[in-house]
């Protein structure tokens, strides 16, 4: 072992009353508690953004393919799927699933209250993995093979508005051009579910898409339109275009759900910009907390390094005392950060403690997800940006006179 590091040591672990050893305690817990604050930020903010994703997709899923004037339309005119080459849209890679869809505005009449909704319809083979995982009560559509279903899923808000719950049977009323007089339709409700976005929840029923193909009098190759799911969210816009320019001609659209609802998607990015801004400042509080740390301890051994120089030592050799310190507390704080963040990022993740309006945030609680390329990234940049400021001995030490050191008080 080199006679630098072994100095380094001593100091770092000498005696108790040090000053040298209080300040690298000192400057190791703002590392810390650096590096844990990035890391929770990330895990939790990535947590966030991810989960009101997954929940937008999962509803709507990632592209649409309609009708060139049906955009943001309940009451749309029907495009027939058998002059779309859905298996072509299948083929693309990550490419899911394939489903249509119909939507039609309605009326929800309970025994003592109505509420005018939105319909959506949806096939049996509808990716049901997202709708299952948000049932709160009851189960979902049981489809017939022979005539539509009039299983109905109904939201925990509008369930709680009407006074309704499953097996209750209720009426839902639809508009038609034709005529001004109301269709009626019994349906059973079959199921309740709740995904935390008011948006949806406030108006959304879902049933059978044959049912909405009998109401409109759509043949069975009629539907609204087609959503389209991924399995990456961060192919849509390269798969949008494939599908909207070599598949569907021109009387059809092809749309992301980020064009659907961008008030959503510009509000996630803005919670990213918080992240950033997080990060930032937490790098900045890092950096002058190594800079402030090398200098006291610099000042604190003036003597001790007077004496080395006079003793010989080149300036070199005095420096690595320090750059030995100084990755002494970049090494702990990095490790005790780490592990800090991820035992709190643990509870949260498992206890939920941490909790949201979910009205405002679609959420109940913070989710966390452990990305950890970022994480990876962050602890990098993290030691890179600290041991940047270890130039910062070399300029000082080397302007230090044995003789002015060693009568340094």
């Amino acid at each position: 072992m080199s006679i630098e590091r072994i100095i380094a040591q001593r100091i770092a672990h000498g005696e108790e009353q040090s000053f040298s050893r209080f300040i690298i305690r000192i400057a190791i817990i703002a590392i810390t508690l650096s590096v844990t604050i990035m890391i929770c930020s990330i895990c939790m903010v990535g947590g966030f953004t991810r989960e009101i994703k997954e929940k937008i997709f999962g509803f709507w899923g990632e592209i649409h393919i309609h009708n060139l004037d049906n955009k943001s339309s309940f009451e749309a005119e029907p495009i027939d799927v058998s002059t779309i080459n859905i298996n072509k849209i299948k083929s693309l890679s990550g490419v899911k699933i394939v489903s249509p869809y119909i939507t039609k505005a309605g009326i929800l009449k309970s025994k003592t209250e109505i509420e005018g909704i939105a319909v959506k319809g949806i096939d049996q083979h509808t990716d049901w993995t997202f709708i299952n995982d948000y049932i709160v009560d009851g189960k979902a559509i049981n489809y017939n093979d022979t005539a539509f279903s009039k299983d109905v899923l109904i939201s925990k808000v509008l369930a709680n508005k009407l006074n309704l719950k499953v097996d209750d049977n209720i009426i839902v009323y639809f508009l038609k051009k034709q005529t001004t007089q109301p269709i009626g339709r019994k349906v059973h409700i079959s199921g309740i579910y709740k995904t935390g976005l008011y948006e949806y929840d406030e108006k959304f029923v879902l049933c059978d898409l044959r049912l909405l193909q009998q109401i409109n009098m759509w043949q069975p190759n009629e539907v609204t339109g087609l959503e389209v799911r991924l399995k990456e969210m961060g192919k849509m816009d390269e798969i949008k275009d494939k599908i909207y320019y070599t598949i569907i001609d021109n009387t059809k659209y092809a749309e992301t759900i980020k064009e659907v609802y961008p008030s959503i998607f510009e509000w996630l990015n803005l919670q990213k910009t918080n992240e950033y801004i997080i990060l930032l400042i937490m790098a900045v509080v890092a950096l002058l907390n190594m800079i402030s740390a090398l200098i006291i301890l610099i000042l604190d051994r003036t003597q001790m390094i007077g004496i080395l120089k006079a003793l010989g030592v080149s300036t070199r050799k005095i420096e690595k005392i320090f750059i030995y310190q100084a990755s002494y507390i970049i090494f702990y704080g990095l490790l005790f950060g780490n592990s800090l963040a991820i035992i709190l990022c643990l509870i949260q993740k498992y206890t939920g403690i941490i909790k949201l309006n979910e009205e405002n945030y679609y959420l109940s609680e913070v989710p966390v997800y452990f990305d950890i390329p970022k994480i990876l990234v962050v602890n990098i940049l993290t030691f890179v940006i600290c041991f940047l400021v270890l130039y910062i001995p070399s300029r000082i030490i080397g302007k230090i006179s044995p003789i002015k050191a060693i009568r340094f008080d």
